[in-house]
């Protein structure tokens, strides 16, 4: 459905298709438009100094290319930053010009995604008030989002987690997607793009080992910050479970430019981590280091679905499965 390259370690995802198919009645211009990410993720002086440099034909500042790249020296997942950027070259070489043409013009380097952001600004603003407008959550629920057939929504205390589950049921996938304490987040208060973080001792609570099968997966999406990456560690060994393999989500434009620079504060990757209950060896081929790469939604943490993906490199994963899928803890 939304793979639309797949080769080797690379995988390209266009989330806007998935969405499209998977919502017909959706309006695709709104949704389309949360996808028209043209230039890399900047600073707007930084992007008219940018386009004013290229219509000049002037050379940037060499002395903080420099800092950056002493950052990187002291960053904990160098190996990482080597592999994608290896990866990131091929997919230049032999795939970029076929999946996304072309390069940004001046006007779009100015315009620094401005457009994309306002809209961002009214969706998220829409769905708060819709969310809230009602004191009754499941009524809210049934009448502005649309929940697929078969599917559950709890809204609660992560403190009050067990309260909502069945403990008799035990899940074939348990896909999370943490609210990482986050900087970006906290500056972005009241903006409409931010949300609720929370501590990562919180998150350890979860039961589970209670909800997941015996040959089931668990699926984290974690940040680039050491002390996440070792809460995430700490968090499997509690839970009695094996990481099995890492990948990682490359977010480009819709010219195929990474969204920002690698760097010692912020990089255009995320990683996914995929674990088993230690005594389980059913996933031992399940492949390593693949490399997702896609547009990502304007709309922050909004992740890529990553169904088309489990089909193609887990499709011993029980079709009528039973998933419970966290995406955001609040």
């Amino acid at each position: 459905m939304s793979v639309i390259h797949a080769k080797d370690r690379i995988v390209v995802l266009s989330h806007k298709e998935y969405l499209l198919k998977t919502y017909p009645d959706a309006n695709k211009e709104r949704v389309s438009q949360l996808f028209d990410i043209c230039t890399p993720f900047r600073m707007d002086l930084e992007a008219l100094a940018l386009a004013k440099r290229i219509e000049t034909n002037t050379e940037s500042n060499k002395k903080k290319k420099k800092r950056k790249r002493e950052a990187l020296e002291f960053y904990p997942f160098q190996h990482e930053v080597d592999y994608l950027r290896k990866v990131y070259s091929e997919f230049i070489q032999n795939i970029k010009e076929d999946i996304f043409p072309g390069n940004p013009s001046i006007e779009e380097i100015k315009a620094n995604n401005k457009g994309v952001r306002d809209h961002v600004k009214e969706v998220m603003m829409i769905m708060d008030r819709d969310f809230h407008r009602t004191c009754n959550e499941d009524e809210a629920r049934k009448e502005n989002f649309i929940i697929p057939e078969n599917c559950q929504p709890i809204v609660c205390d992560i403190l009050d987690f067990e309260r909502y589950v069945t403990q008799d049921r035990k899940y074939f996938l348990i896909l999370m997607d943490p609210p990482w304490e986050n900087k970006h987040v906290k500056r972005a208060k009241g903006s409409g793009t931010d949300y609720k973080m929370m501590d990562n001792h919180f998150i350890q609570q979860i039961p589970v080992p209670n909800l997941l099968s015996e040959e089931g997966l668990v699926m984290i999406w974690c940040s680039n910050n050491k002390r996440h990456r070792s809460a995430v560690e700490s968090w499997l060994e509690d839970w009695g479970l094996k990481k099995i393999v890492k990948w990682y989500w490359l977010k480009i434009t819709k010219y195929g430019e990474l969204i920002c620079e690698f760097s010692g504060h912020k990089n255009p990757y995320e990683v996914l981590i995929i674990a088993t209950n230690k005594n389980c060896e059913t996933w031992r081929n399940v492949p390593d280091n693949n490399v997702l790469i896609s547009v990502p939604s304007a709309i922050h943490s909004h992740k890529p679905s990553l169904q088309p993906v489990i089909d193609k490199y887990i499709p011993h994963l029980p079709n009528n499965r039973n998933n419970f899928i966290n995406n955001v803890l609040e």
